[in-house]
């Protein structure tokens, strides 16, 4: 990723200064680049360079072509630039995907023996050789009542049958929490105790406000080095992919057991997500809210997150 972002600034800096160059010969009556040559190359990713060089050089901005031609090319540009940093992110992460829950039935708690009827005994066993910390679950919507919602349930019961089956013995439950009134993590931390994992084994990060958060601060904050994500499938690769660049070893089990009818909506807004957090990863920039370690190898606390 960090390449083809160095390689569009680059491409960007040669069509400014391809723009600085034809207005100079124009002011000698020279040689000049050709319209089209220049109008390729915006629309060939450069858009972004040309534009501020037309802008500083004063250079085409009166010519028709260049007014429309221009503006065009910088949306171009940003719907390239997205679908190909999201397809990068697919591409790094799609080796990492350990396995799939089947259809599990929901029971009171949940024991070893649901865990290898969900879950491929070969898959289980290799993650068990990967000696993970532990299993990070990460968050979304909750019920008006405060209940999961059917995703976060069927990641929730990934999780929780991790546990059960002895691949990892602690589970970090990341979500948003900012407000009384909508509390992803309180609903998490709920639902694990009611399947019977003990609170001791439960890490609870409040400030996971997105993907990229939750995956930094398990490694800022509980100072995880190898994990598991649990997610839904469209949403594990950009998860593995922020994993990798942060310098996690992770390995991805994949949730999905139900028809959660947005397909569509998920996936268009995974495209700009994937962009979004890729350039995040690349520059590593630090989550809105920081804390104090609690290491995933020490004693965990409700009051922690």
């Amino acid at each position: 990723m960090k390449y083809f972002l160095i390689a569009f600034l680059i491409w960007n800096l040669v069509t400014f200064v391809l723009m600085g160059a034809d207005k100079r010969r124009a002011e000698k009556e020279r040689w000049r680049i050709p319209e089209r040559t220049l109008l390729f190359c915006a629309f060939l990713l450069g858009g972004l360079g040309e534009t501020l060089g037309a802008l500083v050089f004063r250079h085409k901005t009166r010519k028709w072509k260049f007014r429309l031609g221009l503006p065009l090319s910088l949306m171009v540009n940003a719907l390239t630039v997205i679908l190909i940093m999201s397809a990068i992110v697919s591409l790094s992460a799609s080796g990492s995907i350990a396995c799939s829950l089947t259809e599990f039935h929901d029971t009171a708690h949940v024991s070893a023996s649901d865990a290898s009827a969900c879950f491929d005994e070969a898959a289980l066993d290799e993650l068990r050789s990967g000696s993970y910390q532990c299993a990070l679950v990460l968050g979304c919507s909750v019920n008006p009542d405060g209940t999961p919602s059917l995703m976060l349930k069927d990641r929730l019961d990934s999780g929780i049958l991790l546990y059960a089956a002895g691949v990892v013995d602690r589970l970090i439950l990341s979500g948003d929490s900012a407000l009384p009134e909508y509390d992803e993590v309180s609903s998490m931390y709920s639902y694990c105790l009611e399947k019977g994992v003990p609170a001791e084994a439960l890490y609870l990060d409040r400030a996971g406000f997105s993907t990229y958060e939750s995956v930094y601060r398990a490694r800022s904050i509980f100072q995880v080095e190898r994990m598991i994500l649990v997610t839904q499938k469209y949403h594990m690769y950009r998860a593995l992919y922020i994993a990798e660049g942060l310098g996690i070893d992770a390995a991805g089990v994949c949730s999905e057991q139900n028809d959660y009818g947005c397909a569509l909506k998920s996936d268009l807004r995974e495209i700009l997500a994937r962009a979004k957090d890729a350039f995040q990863t690349a520059l590593r920039l630090p989550p809105a809210y920081s804390g104090d370690p609690v290491p995933i190898t020490g004693p965990a606390a409700p009051s922690q997150a």
